[in-house]
């Protein structure tokens, strides 16, 4: 898993800015970003899919939008390999205990992750939970290896500044 920063203040209002608010040019940020501490690119991007009714609502998965620049930056292609298989409640309104049920069974992995070494791309990785959940969907459809490119990375209490 590779995060570039904390979720932490000012960093958590310029990914809301972008998330909530559209401010896709955050995108460009946060791919270069990304992409300046990548050592070592998979074969392919895939971008954490969002729940049908958000992305409706929001217009955009911002997930998707890191991915796209994220994949010009480093060469390789964004592909379509992860589905969600259900809607799920927002993480953000849950516990963390209640993330991880949450998200089981949420999601499906396409065959063209098949034998290959993939990246999930999402904003914010907070538990882990859905991440995880992806992932497993991804090598159960046979990836050689999942890694997570992630913005910004929510720190246990007694690490955060």
């Amino acid at each position: 898993m590779h995060a570039v920063f904390a979720y932490a203040f000012p960093l958590v209002r310029l990914l809301q800015a972008m998330k909530y608010g559209g401010a896709l040019a955050y995108a460009d940020y946060f791919a270069g970003a990304l992409a300046r501490g990548i050592a070592a690119w998979p074969d392919m991007l895939v971008a954490l899919p969002l729940a049908p009714a958000r992305q409706r609502q929001r217009g955009f998965n911002q997930a998707q939008e890191i991915a796209r620049r994220l994949a010009r930056l480093g060469g390789v292609p964004v592909v379509t390999g992860i589905r969600r298989t259900r809607d799920t409640p927002a993480q953000a309104a849950l516990p963390w205990r209640e993330r991880g049920r949450n998200v089981r069974n949420a999601f499906a992995a396409l065959p063209v992750v098949a034998g290959r070494r993939i990246a999930i791309v999402d904003d914010v990785m907070t538990t882990g939970a859905t991440l995880f959940a992806a992932a497993g969907a991804a090598r159960r459809a046979g990836a050689l290896s999942v890694d997570a490119f992630v913005v910004a990375r929510t720190l246990p209490p007694a690490h955060q500044p």
